[in-house]
């Protein structure tokens, strides 16, 4: 992420001064040029024995050959002042980028290490909790599956949490291997059958399709997009897949375009009282760019599709 945001500081600087460098040179080559053509047109004096056409032609086929001479030297000259100016402005976008984007980059490891120690610290008390609450055996029914219900949202999110945090911090890429994608998406769709209620699910995809590729991560964002589809479609959900792409599409509410494009951004929600942390979704986004694979999501019509190109 962050070499990303260094490569556009660069690039955009340098592309800023081409620009500038090109422009600069290309009037300073084109003033010289005319003010050389113009020292041309100058009356000249001819001695009585020459003709003035004779010696007009032999003038100017020297001045010509001279100012070419000129002009081809200092386009050489230009050439290696720009060169050499691009050099400079990349070597210092570079060391000043680095250093803006330093301080940056430590805020960002802090937080990403305070959120992997606060997560692994939160998980051992909850479990104990859990684990404890469970040997109660009260007869408060309605109370103990509500305590039991938010143990288990609290659970998940320290869990949400642990996962974007070792995501984040992830420089060795998954393990891939050879897997069939149409069995993956069958299994995860059965899954979710008994959350349904009454919804249809489609199913279009091929009858096999073997490929390469990192299966745990794709089984967790496949149940990210799932999930989402199964809690925002009022009664449709459609699977589509090629050897190129995936997409999951629910007939919810439209998200306005203002919103969808901070679907992926970490405790985003587009409804404020769907449940959830906001989480799901940024997890997603951050197992694709792991992968190098690219999630879009758009809506329009009441269709929310979320896209997956491999």
């Amino acid at each position: 992420m962050f070499s990303e945001l260094r490569n556009k500081f660069i690039l955009t600087n340098m592309v800023i001064s081409t620009v500038i460098i090109v422009f600069a040179f290309s009037l300073i080559y084109g003033v010289t040029a005319y003010s050389q053509s113009q020292s041309m047109r100058r009356p000249m004096d001819v001695p009585n024995e020459f003709s003035a056409s004779d010696m007009r032609q032999v003038f100017e086929r020297e001045m010509q050959e001279v100012r070419s001479e000129h002009l081809a030297r200092l386009a050489v000259v230009l050439f290696m002042v720009g060169a050499m100016t691009e050099i400079l402005v990349f070597f210092a976008s570079y060391y000043y980028a680095e250093r803006s984007i330093r301080p940056v980059k430590e805020a960002y490891d802090k937080q990403r290490e305070f959120i992997a120690n606060a997560s692994h610290e939160l998980k051992t008390p909850i479990a104990a909790a859990r684990a404890n609450f469970e040997a109660l055996g009260t007869d408060e029914q309605p109370w103990t599956d509500n305590v039991d219900m938010e143990l288990e949202r609290a659970s998940k999110l320290v869990n949400d949490l642990l996962m974007l945090a070792r995501t984040d911090g992830r420089s060795v890429a998954a393990t891939k291997r050879e897997v069939d994608l149409v069995k993956i998406v069958h299994k995860r769709a059965q899954l979710i059958e008994a959350r349904l209620g009454g919804k249809e699910l489609i199913l279009d995809i091929p009858k096999k399709m073997k490929t390469t590729i990192a299966d745990a991560d794709f089984t967790q964002l496949l149940d990210i997009l799932l999930d989402n589809a199964v809690k925002y479609s009022k009664s449709k959900i459609v699977v589509k897949m090629t050897t190129k792409f995936i997409y999951i599409e629910n007939d919810g509410k439209t998200i306005a375009p203002d919103k969808i494009s901070h679907v992926f951004d970490r405790f985003y929600q587009t409804d404020k009282t769907a449940e959830g942390s906001g989480l799901g979704l940024a997890i997603a986004k951050a197992l694709a760019v792991q992968n190098h694979w690219k999630i879009e999501a758009s809506s329009i019509n009441k269709l929310t599709r979320f896209t997956l190109s491999f």
